[in-house]
């Protein structure tokens, strides 16, 4: 199966099928297979674009962030954001897309769908508001798009009685369900903000003890895969790796603020001796703990 339905290209293979839907600019589903692969440079598109992958796996770029998106992901983009192959061609597979074209979005997140649509002023601004402050352009495990596309492509291919108001309520069913994920998946992205720094607060108040991986698993109250994976998504390491770089931030502080000696310090920051603390603050600083409290003090 291949169509693609435009209301500006003139590659579409039907340009009058969209006559009547002003707020489609381009709809089409595309199998890409040809190993003379279709080339596709950084653009932007007149309105707010949704892909869903089939089959295949795509590299993408928007501004300046790259994604890799497999069969049941997709990602979205507004009108002012440029995008692409970062290959400038299409990735083999098999990928539906649909161009929105709403009767105002700005960046500041004004936004008005238009006539056509039924949904009121505070389902606009919300709709406006989420897209234009998204910053993470791909929509992950975003099966629902598939059947809506399908659905559209049949309205549009048909014309049987009623087709104009499916249309228009398959369009704003798509921007309602991808509304939907973007604010759970900020939701879930506050949550886990949250539940970070309550951990990393926990290490803190008991820096000395000898943590291991199954006991800040069991005391954050995650499995350890979850867990693992939560910590160096917040902080860039591992969970051993991020207790020893609190250990090493406080004991950064301990060095600076007070006269400690190096054994003192090195116990209260829960390392096992004083040579343990030195070798470990000279791997991850680049300088000894006496050759830091110096500079520090030299400041």
């Amino acid at each position: 199966m291949h169509f693609f339905y435009s209301n500006s290209d003139g590659d579409a293979t039907d340009t009058q099928i969209l006559n009547e839907f002003c707020f489609i600019n381009d709809f089409g589903f595309e199998e890409y297979k040809d190993i003379r692969q279709k080339p596709l440079s950084l653009h932007y598109n007149k309105g707010i674009e949704i892909c869903f992958v089939t089959k295949g796996r795509y590299n993408w770029v928007v501004g300046e962030k790259s994604y890799l998106l497999f069969p049941g992901d997709g990602f979205i983009t507004c009108p002012w954001e440029k995008h692409g192959s970062p290959r400038k061609v299409v990735d083999l597979g098999e990928i539906y897309w649909i161009v929105i074209r709403p009767e105002l979005f700005l960046k500041n997140g004004k936004f008005k769908l238009g006539g056509w649509s039924k949904l009121d002023r505070p389902s606009n601004n919300l709709i406006g508001k989420v897209l234009a402050e998204n910053r993470k352009h791909s929509l992950l495990k975003a099966q629902f798009l598939k059947p809506l596309f399908a659905e559209l492509q049949n309205e549009l291919t048909h014309k049987d009685f009623g087709y104009y108001q499916r249309v228009c309520n398959l369009v704003e069913e798509l921007l309602i369900k991808t509304v939907r994920l973007l604010q759970n998946r900020e939701n879930r992205m506050i949550k886990n903000q949250q539940w970070f720094l309550n951990f990393e607060n926990r290490l803190k108040k008991d820096i000395s003890k000898k943590w291991t991986l199954e006991e800040m698993s069991r005391e954050s109250g995650i499995g350890i895969t979850t867990f693992t994976q939560l910590v160096k998504e917040h902080s860039g390491y591992t969970p051993a790796n991020f207790l020893i770089f609190l250990r090493l931030e406080k004991a950064k502080e301990l060095l600076t603020q007070t006269t400690k000696k190096l054994t003192e310090i090195a116990l209260e920051c829960g390392f096992y001796s004083s040579q343990h603390f030195s070798s470990t603050f000279s791997k991850w600083i680049g300088i000894t703990p006496n050759g830091y409290r110096k500079s520090r003090r030299q400041g």
